[in-house]
């Protein structure tokens, strides 16, 4: 059986032949970048030192003493910033820091609407809003 090139079974034949190779991820749509961050945590006798936080704050756009704020607050635990390093009073464990991240980044990086990574925090009067620069979506966040 000899099939005509421009017949409706042929592309037909042809689009399920491509759509059966081609793979699906159900976690990403088209176009979504995937933010994979791996805290690099140093855990000593009394301290935990966040190395990487400078490089952390960098991938996700935000200053490191606004994301060192908010883990701070989150933990409930004491801290200061110096040379792009957080030191923790205590001891947090690999899993807590990531899930802390990943929370400051569904919070404070992506944009509710289009769910997009590329926003910015900005201040008008006496509030702050997360601005997307992808859809131009405007909407309040709390204050760290």
């Amino acid at each position: 059986m000899a099939l005509d090139l421009r017949s409706k079974e042929f592309y037909e034949m042809l689009l399920e032949n491509v759509l059966s190779r081609v793979t699906r991820d159900s976690s990403a749509a088209a176009g979504d970048r995937v933010l994979d961050i791996t805290p690099n945590l140093v855990i000593d006798a009394k301290n935990t030192y966040f190395t990487n936080l400078g490089q952390v704050a960098k991938m996700l756009n935000r200053e490191p003493a606004h994301l060192a704020r908010f883990l701070l607050k989150e933990t409930g635990r004491a801290g200061a910033v110096s040379d792009d390093k957080l030191v923790i009073q205590g001891k947090i464990t690999h899993e807590e820091a990531k899930r802390l991240i990943n929370l400051y980044i569904k919070e404070f990086v992506r944009c509710p609407v289009c769910n997009g990574i590329d926003t910015r925090i900005v201040s008008e009067k006496r509030f702050r809003f997360l601005v997307c620069d992808a859809c131009g979506a405007k909407s309040p966040v709390r204050r760290v």
